[in-house]
């Protein structure tokens, strides 16, 4: 089954979703269904990647009572030969230690892990903020932290046994990446929520409500989708990169504005006349185009794997480029921007010739084409399109 965010919420649609919970309330749906995340992950999956994927820290860590132990304490460096293959878990001191109440922990498994990989590619596609998954593994009678909030939006996936969730009222409303949880002089309230997550169960916490979680008797694995949002304070940091384009805000302060007893006045004045000069200078759609390019770059990209079987492209391999109304080529903001297949690429401005000249061809050899490019920039570019599958091998 492929998971994708309706198949996560149901039997809540994502209207009812976005409308009712989303940076609002929690929400926990109770399926009776044991196996309902078994095509994402199971937990006899998560002890073969624990035994035998050979993960390093940060990729493995061990937490107990709220603190992560060092990766000294259950890894190990081997050698061979002349070389040492450093931070090596070792699975005999992790095994002990997590008989002692320790919480296993795989941050960001989508790396390793394709189904996760895939369920973060949907939900970015839905959601355009940033998805990561992390997984815990719980023994009975433990808790591997104590009660904190965190700073992005999260999906609990209960995969194996029982946890108790205890969530708490948001001290800090919707806080910003930067602002974690501090845990001095917070005092837990009533809670607002208790329930036991049962296996195929969901947990939805918007960033910011205080939760603690415990297992029983038995063992519990659960993964986490954490949605790091971009916020407008994003935004606002491109407006005051751009302000750097207009001359009067480069000026520097007023001699003296941090020891005049009148700097005040004088700084308030000058920072009122900055917001008024961007107002009238800011090209807001190129700096939300700009804004939209770099967390574009950014997004995860569908598994691929790894293929042994390829071809050096050299400059006398025979390449084509797709039909016409496959993608388009224009300038924009200094640079030469290819749109393929849905995807936009953002290249260089002195490579537009070459580019051109690749798509007025249709067959071409990248050694015969003209323009500013050597010879090796000829190759990097056409590998570069090859890779990305807008050039292809000619027959």
């Amino acid at each position: 089954m492929a998971f994708d965010l309706n198949t996560l919420l149901a039997p809540c649609c994502s209207e009812d979703f976005f409308k009712e919970y989303w940076e609002s309330k929690p929400l926990h749906l109770s399926r009776r269904a044991p196996h309902y995340y078994d095509s994402v992950l199971a937990n006899e999956a998560l002890e073969t990647i624990i035994s035998s994927a050979d993960l390093r820290y940060p990729a493995i860590q061990l937490a107990r009572s709220g603190s992560y132990l060092p990766p000294e304490a259950y890894t190990k460096n081997i050698k061979h030969g002349g070389e040492f293959f450093n931070g090596v878990p070792d699975l005999a001191r992790i095994q002990a230690e997590y008989r002692s109440g320790a919480t296993v922990v795989l941050p960001a498994l989508q790396r390793i892990w394709p189904p996760l990989k895939e369920l973060c590619v949907a939900l970015e596609n839905e959601f355009s903020h940033a998805i990561h998954a992390n997984a815990y593994l719980t023994p009975g009678d433990s808790s591997g932290f104590t009660p904190h909030y965190d700073a992005h939006e999260v999906f609990v996936l209960q995969i194996e046994g029982r946890k108790r969730w205890r969530v708490f009222e948001a001290p800090l409303k919707l806080p910003h990446w930067s602002q974690p949880f501090t845990p001095s002089g917070y005092v837990l309230p009533k809670p607002l929520l208790e329930i036991e997550l049962q296996p195929g169960d969901l947990l939805y916490l918007p960033r910011g409500f205080v939760h603690a979680a415990a297992t029983s008797d038995g063992h519990s694995a659960h993964v986490t989708v954490g949605i790091t949002v971009f916020t407008w304070v994003e935004v606002l940091s491109e407006l005051m990169a751009s302000a750097k384009s207009i001359t009067d805000l480069r000026a520097g302060l007023p001699p003296g504005f941090a020891t005049h007893e009148d700097s005040k006045k004088v700084l308030r004045e000058g920072l009122v006349k900055c917001m008024d000069q961007l107002k009238g200078n800011v090209d807001y759609d190129r700096l939300i185009e700009t804004f939209l390019q770099r967390l574009r770059s950014g997004r995860t990209r569908s598994v691929e794997a790894f293929r042994a079987s390829v071809r050096v492209i050299g400059l006398q391999t025979p390449l084509t480029t797709p039909e016409a109304g496959r993608y388009s080529i224009s300038m924009e903001n200094g640079s030469t921007v290819l749109e393929f297949d849905g995807r936009k690429f953002l290249l260089p401005h002195h490579i537009s010739t070459t580019l051109d000249e690749m798509c007025k061809r249709k067959l071409f050899r990248p050694g015969e084409l003209r323009g500013p490019l050597d010879n090796d920039g000829k190759l990097q570019l056409a590998r570069y399109l090859h890779g990305e599958r807008f050039l292809t091998l000619a027959d």
